[in-house]
């Protein structure tokens, strides 16, 4: 009974040395990657604001987030230049009032400017006519800390275009359907490149426009698609608070959102930057880039 007992236990260590080496041969599990986070946001200023005020709302900003896309601030850029050679920022605000009004802004910190660029859509009443012409504006930065491509584009499209989702038949809600269609196609180009956010003040409740679903307006033309396709954070995450403009929730942050196993940047989360002195709120999104 001894012999046995000592056999079976040889036995047992012989087993699990067996096993333990087998293991140690097999492939190891992939390591998950490593992930590193960002703020992306977006603020409309309102162009009538004192300096003082319109100060403390770029500040406000530019303390909640690492990358914000303006609006209404073309009359501002003398002073965004120096705010932002100042305060260790870079700045993008091309041409006069009118094209500079849709400015981006990035901490150099963080991120490296690798290409930049504003497109032309359309004169919203006509030529010279009020509300003035509309341009998307966009900057490709390197994500210091990831290494990451990440291409920033920011819009801000006409006002009073629609009522609860539906469209005004005017000039400037035609204007309005080619910046919609040309963000979306400045979009599809550059998330060739890389990751891509686009920002701004849309003009288009994000409810009301889901609801009735005109198909030349926000949600059809970026979001109701199948992936690939941009997704904005009220989408991913549901609208909060009473609004970004009184009861309208038309300030918007989306990012390209790929299939899963394509997937390397993420929109996790957004909060609303209220207190500001402009008749907007800020839309801040946090974001988690693969390194």
């Amino acid at each position: 009974m001894r012999r046995t007992t000592i056999w079976s236990a040889r036995a047992l260590g012989a087993l699990v040395s067996a096993l333990a080496l087998g293991v140690a041969l097999l492939p190891a599990a992939p390591a998950t990657a490593a992930s590193v986070t960002f703020r992306a946001a977006t603020l409309n200023i309102y162009y009538g604001l004192s300096q003082v005020d319109f100060a403390q709302d770029l500040n406000l900003i530019a303390s909640k987030a690492d990358l914000v896309g303006l609006n209404e601030v073309g009359n501002r850029k003398a002073y965004l230049e120096n705010w932002a050679a100042d305060n260790g920022w870079w700045l993008y605000a091309p041409g006069g009032t009118n094209q500079a009004g849709e400015a981006l802004i990035a901490k150099k910190s963080m991120f490296d400017v690798l290409d930049k660029g504003s497109i032309f859509v359309c004169d919203t009443n006509g030529p010279g006519e009020v509300p003035p012409a509309r341009y998307n504006n966009w900057v490709k930065y390197r994500h210091k800390a990831s290494g990451r491509t990440v291409t920033h584009i920011n819009a801000h499209a006409v006002a009073s275009i629609e009522t609860a989702g539906q469209p005004q038949d005017l000039p400037r809600t035609r204007c309005a359907e080619a910046q919609f269609q040309g963000l979306k196609d400045l979009a599809v180009n550059k998330q060739a490149e890389g990751q891509v956010i686009v920002s701004g003040d849309l003009n288009v409740d994000f409810s009301a426009d889901r609801s009735f679903g005109y198909a030349k307006f926000p949600w059809q033309v970026f979001e109701a698609n199948e992936l690939p396709n941009l997704r904005s954070n009220y989408n991913l995450y549901g609208e909060k608070g009473t609004g970004t403009h009184g009861n309208r929730h038309i300030d918007y942050v989306y990012f390209w959102k790929r299939l899963p196993e394509y997937q390397l940047m993420w929109m996790t989360g957004y909060d609303f930057v209220g207190g500001t002195n402009s008749d907007h709120n800020g839309v801040v999104a946090t974001f988690s880039v693969q390194s």
